[in-house]
C-alpha cells in the first residue's frame, strides 16, 4: 500500500508517478485527511484513493493565452483517465461558482470507476460520465483531453454518495448506477433552478443513468423549479426507481431541450418513487420493463459484490 503523506509529497501527481503505466495490483493511497488543491489526473489502473479532498476553481469562461475560453472539458478538479478507479470516503470540488458557467468536479474516462462515502461539489455540470456524443453543436465545444478519444463503453457505481450541483450536473454518455446516493439541487435563484442529469447516452446502449433508492433534495426556497432530467442527444436515457422525490422537482419531471425527436428516443423512467406528486409528468415518458428491474436486480449484486 501506498500512503500520501503531506512531508513526502506535494503532490497527488507524485505519488502516481511511482506507479507502472500497466498497474496490475491493487494500490491504496490513503490521503490521511489531507486537502489537496491541485488539478488531479488519475492516471494508473487499480488505485483505491481514500480519505482526502481535492479542491480546484477552474471555469469555462476564463480566457487563455490561445484566445480561447477554457470550455467545459478542461475545467476538471479531478480527471479519471484509467480503468479501475475508486475513490472511498473522497471529497472532490470546483470551487469556480455557478455565476463562472461550466465546472466540472470529476470528470470520468475510465471503465469500472466506484464510489463510496463521496461527496462531489459543483454547480453546473459537476460530474462528467464518458463518453462524449459523436458530434459537438458548437465549434471548439469539446476542447480537452477526450475530444479526439474514441467513444467507449464506460460503466461506473456510485454508492452512500452525496452529488450537488445545479444546472446538468450529472451528464454524459456513460452507464452511472446511483446506489442509496443524495442528489442535491443547489438554488441558483432563478426560475429554472436548474436540471438534474443530462444523459447523451449513445443510440445502441440499453441504459445510461440509473438511480436506485436514491433521494432527490434541494437548498432551501426551490419548490417547483428544477427538472429531473433533460436529453443532451436525442437517446438520453434515465431510469430512477425505489426513490424519494423532493417538492423542487416541476410536476413534469422532464424537459425535452427543444428536441421533438427526443420524444420517441430518449428513455425516461420512473418506478415506485416516493414522490410529492407523481401526476402530470410529460406523455413522452417510458414505461418500465420487467428487463429493467432485472437489470437493476443485477446492479445490485454487483455493487454488493464490491462492497464485500
Amino acid at each position: 500500500m501506498i500512503e500520501f503523506q503531506g512531508n513526502r509529497y506535494e503532490r497527488l501527481k507524485d505519488v502516481l508517478d511511482q506507479i507502472p503505466a500497466d498497474n496490475e495490483r491493487e494500490v491504496r493511497i490513503d490521503l490521511k485527511g489531507q486537502v489537496l488543491y491541485e488539478q488531479a489526473v488519475i492516471d494508473k489502473p487499480h488505485v483505491i484513493l481514500c480519505n482526502g479532498t481535492i479542491r480546484y476553481d477552474l471555469d469555462a469562461y476564463e480566457i487563455l493565452s490561445d484566445g480561447y475560453k477554457r470550455g467545459t472539458f478542461r475545467t476538471y478538479s479531478v480527471f479519471i483517465d484509467s480503468d479501475h478507479v475508486s475513490f472511498i470516503d473522497m471529497n472532490v470540488y470546483n470551487d469556480a461558482g455557478y455565476e463562472n458557467g461550466q465546472a466540472i468536479a470529476l470528470m470520468i474516462d475510465g471503465d469500472d470507476f466506484y464510489a463510496r462515502n463521496c461527496r462531489i461539489s459543483s454547480y453546473q455540470d459537476t460530474l462528467f460520465l464518458a463518453p462524449l456524443p459523436e458530434e459537438e453543436y458548437e465549434k471548439r465545444g469539446f476542447v480537452g483531453p477526450l475530444q479526439d478519444r474514441e467513444r467507449k463503453h464506460r460503466e461506473a457505481i456510485f454508492e452512500h454518495c452525496l452529488i450537488e450541483g445545479s444546472v446538468d450536473f450529472i451528464f454524459g454518455g456513460g452507464m452511472g448506477y446511483f446506489h442509496d446516493c443524495e442528489i442535491l439541487s443547489r438554488n441558483i435563484h432563478k426560475e429554472v433552478n436548474g436540471y438534474v442529469c443530462a444523459p447523451n447516452t449513445p443510440e445502441n446502449e440499453d441504459y445510461g443513468f440509473i438511480f436506485d433508492r436514491c433521494d432527490f433534495t434541494s437548498e432551501q426556497g426551490m419548490k417547483d423549479s428544477v427538472y429531473l432530467a433533460r436529453p443532451w442527444r436525442d437517446y438520453g436515457k434515465c431510469m430512477i426507481v425505489d426513490s424519494r422525490i423532493g417538492d423542487h422537482i416541476f410536476r413534469q419531471g422532464y424537459h425535452d431541450w427543444n428536441k421533438p425527436l427526443a420524444h420517441e428516443r430518449s428513455r425516461f423512467i420512473e418506478y415506485n418513487n416516493t414522490d410529492t406528486d407523481p401526476i402530470g409528468r410529460v406523455d413522452w415518458m417510458k414505461q418500465v420493463s420487467q428487463e429493467d428491474l432485472n437489470y437493476i436486480d443485477s446492479l445490485r449484486r454487483r455493487k454488493d459484490e464490491r462492497d464485500l
